[in-house]
């Protein structure tokens, strides 16, 4: 699918959009994608193909950002008018940008959606070309555009109100752990049906993009770190929780969007864990997709961030949910320090969750349970 969404959390402004280029035609050949690697025999896609990976936002300068997501010559004709229009003037604002862009008889304007974050007058504003509103509250504001439109407004109607009201100084860690909660679910799901019973419609690829507006500019979030593992209750009632499943890092290097991506095995033989499909993807801009580029077991990236989003399998005699674990970490070394190391190499891997982490996780786990109880039993 194509999904992208901008939203006001208050003061603040975001961005989202996944990585997919679909084609209709079968002559394509298909790309990899950074959530899974197909088995030879494994089903394919009906009706689509993914054709490639791209970046579909593009931060203009310090206070103006945009999401794309439909045709790929009508986006590459907008980036060129966006081009042009700061020439002729550097301050950009979302009604000149709109205007210009259904103005422009050179672009096909109704086979692309566009949302646009600008910074003017000390506020933040959302424009659109031919994007949907979504869900809105007092303290909340929804754009929406692509064939995955609808899971973002799902996304969001499911948290409840009293969510969106945060103080100031948490607006950008909580409206950007708000979308990566949903990229990490779809990740999942990705990851453990691969294209079982897929369509186009509800793919994602394992690539995601957030922009945030935060000192003074907008800029795209960086150095993420995806991990799924299942867990459960022992005997004496600690929880533990198992090896990764996958692991997964995005990060920025100059221009280039660089995803890692690594499953985890257990080779009985060995008695130890080993790294299967470890990728790493470099995703150009959407002005120069043909760029994008997949390395096999390079470990250019290290799996150590400033967020990680752990999805918990919690397992118990009734069945299992999955349970988010989100958080923003100041630096690589706390990340370190106090969730885990990674060593990922050919033929070795080697987690250590730090007592920080196994503590959170076990008061995280535990009090998400007793939310969910206590909801079940009010109704």
């Amino acid at each position: 699918m194509t999904m992208i969404s901008g939203y006001k959390l208050k003061e603040g402004g975001f961005l989202q959009a996944d990585i997919l280029l679909t084609s209709s035609s079968k002559r394509v050949r298909p790309s990899q994608i950074p959530s899974f690697k197909p088995d030879a025999g494994s089903p394919a896609l009906r009706a689509h193909a993914v054709a490639g990976l791209c970046q579909k936002i593009l931060v203009v300068n310090d206070h103006f950002a945009i999401a794309f997501a439909g045709d790929v010559r009508s986006i590459q004709a907008v980036v060129r008018l966006i081009e042009r229009l700061v020439d002729e003037h550097p301050v950009l604002t979302g009604k000149r940008f709109s205007d210009a862009v259904l103005a422009d008889d050179t672009i096909d304007s109704e086979k692309i959606r566009i949302i646009a974050l600008s910074f003017e007058e000390d506020e933040i504003h959302i424009s659109n070309v031919y994007a949907d509103c979504g869900h809105r509250n007092e303290n909340f504001e929804l754009w929406v555009g692509g064939s995955g439109a609808g899971h973002v407004k799902a996304h969001y109607q499911d948290y409840p109100r009293h969510a969106f009201d945060v103080l100031e100084e948490n607006i950008v860690v909580h409206g950007t752990c708000m979308a990566l909660d949903q990229f990490a679910n779809h990740l999942k799901s990705e990851f453990e049906n691969k294209y079982k019973s897929e369509s186009i419609a509800n793919l994602f690829g394992g690539g995601y993009e957030v922009v945030a507006f935060y000192d003074g500019r907008f800029q795209k979030i960086s150095n993420i770190v995806y991990a799924f593992a299942d867990a459960e209750l022992d005997a004496e009632g600690m929880l533990q929780v198992d090896f990764p499943k996958c692991l997964i890092k995005s990060e920025y290097k100059g221009e280039d969007l660089k995803i890692r991506s690594v499953e985890l095995q257990f080779d009985e033989d060995f008695d130890e864990y080993v790294p299967v499909n470890d990728r790493t993807f470099t995703i150009a801009p959407i002005s120069r997709y043909e760029e994008t580029t997949v390395e096999d077991d390079v470990d250019e990236l290290r799996f150590r961030g400033h967020f990680l989003c752990f999805l918990i399998n919690y397992k118990t005699e009734k069945g299992a949910m999955t349970i988010p674990f989100i958080k923003k970490y100041e630096n690589d070394l706390y990340f370190l320090y106090k969730a885990f190391t990674a060593s990922v190499e050919p033929g070795f891997a080697q987690i250590n969750y730090s007592d920080i982490f196994r503590d959170e996780v076990k008061d995280h786990v535990l009090g998400f349970v007793e939310q969910v109880k206590t909801s079940f039993n009010s109704k």
